[in-house]
């Protein structure tokens, strides 16, 4: 049972939740005095799950839909969205509330719909105005779904990928990405704003010596596209949220969030072989063999780059297996899935390398080299 299966707790998120709200309007390229009405009553008695107002102008109607759906309440949902077009598309007039220039219709749903579900939304046809919005059932972070993304999915069905998450993490770590927030945070609390990226790596991030060190370009493209920072390349609510959370709790919300479907794989897979020290393109084997020898998409693409990635997060932000660069000869030190919430945060702060770049990050800040 997911926490979003219901249609009314995507509606209770929306109302309720500021972090969806913002992470709404982000997306939308608003601010300031937005209005979202539930429930709004259109033309032919269509009722539009929120219509979104700014600046007394009709921005974007949205219909929501939750993670337990099935293909014809899906497309039923983007017959909606295509109707809302329609309204904006022949000015009919709502409650003499002209349409924005800019007029969006929205679909919105939980992640569990893209993971969960054996349709792939990137199979059906979408108004011209439509955006396609994701809530992350955990830590509330909405995201665009972009069409590259709807391409990669469109390329997975036509490929017979497995389709397991839709998240890719960018040849980084994930404490790369906990301190380019947490920087960002800072530099937001000292009253800049509308940062460049470019800059901000080369006047900053480099001195830092990560291991992905030339890599922060993808450090920001990731966070940017699980809706953590905006266009601006300052952080939303979401963003926030994480960003001030210790390093333990940071990793364990981002595990639960996106990742630990990718661990649970690798570690079956471990347990299927009786071994953890296979090389990489014999662990690729064995996890499409799981799947009737169909690859999964960002997991054994490639031939164990993506397999590579995976290992790198798991031994160094994380500690859960302990290698040598370049060798497969691995030992398991914990498995996340075995433990509770504390006892995770209590390996993760034993067995991860983040903090020595954490504490040099600190370090830098403290002598003004920001």
């Amino acid at each position: 049972m997911n926490l979003l299966d219901q249609e009314s707790e995507v509606h209770k998120r929306v109302i309720n939740n500021t972090i969806v709200r913002d992470g709404i309007m982000n997306a939308l390229g608003v601010s300031g005095d937005v209005e979202f009405i539930h429930e709004d009553e259109y033309i032919n008695g269509i009722v539009a799950d929120f219509s979104i107002i700014v600046n007394n102008k009709i921005k974007a109607i949205m219909e929501c839909k939750g993670g337990h759906i099935g293909v014809t309440d899906y497309v039923r949902g983007i017959g909606q969205v295509f109707q809302y077009e329609y309204f904006a598309e022949k000015d009919i007039l709502h409650k003499s509330i002209p349409y924005d220039e800019n007029f969006n219709s929205v679909y919105f749903f939980p992640d569990s719909v893209i993971r969960n579900n054996t349709f792939n939304i990137a199979k059906f046809k979408y108004p011209q105005s439509l955006i396609i919005l994701e809530i992350n059932e955990n830590n509330n972070a909405v995201r665009l779904i972009s069409k590259k993304e709807l391409e990669e999915l469109d390329s997975a069905y036509e490929s017979n990928l497995v389709t397991i998450s839709q998240y890719y993490f960018r040849d980084n770590r994930v404490f790369e990405y906990y301190i380019l927030l947490k920087y960002l945070l800072y530099l937001e609390q000292r009253g800049l704003s509308n940062f460049d990226r470019r800059e901000l790596e080369n006047r900053f991030l480099k001195k830092i010596g990560t291991i992905n060190n030339g890599n922060w370009r993808n450090a920001f493209i990731t966070v940017s596209n699980l809706g953590l920072i905006n266009n601006k390349n300052m952080l939303t609510e979401a963003g926030k949220t994480l960003a001030i959370k210790s390093y333990e709790d940071f990793a364990v919300e981002i595990y639960n969030s996106y990742i630990k479907v990718y661990f649970e794989e690798i570690f079956n897979a471990f347990k299927r072989s009786g071994s953890c020290s296979q090389n990489n393109q014999e662990l690729v084997e064995i996890l499409r063999k799981h799947y009737r020898d169909r690859d999964i998409l960002y997991l054994t693409q490639s031939n164990g780059r993506y397999i590579s990635s995976w290992l790198n997060i798991m031994r160094d932000d994380y500690g859960c297996i302990k290698f040598e660069p370049r060798s497969s000869n691995r030992e398991i030190m914990y498995n996340p899935n075995e433990l509770n919430e504390s006892a995770f945060k209590l390996k993760i702060f034993g067995n991860s390398i983040a903090y020595k770049y954490i504490d040099k990050y600190t370090e830098l800040i403290q002598r003004g080299e920001f």
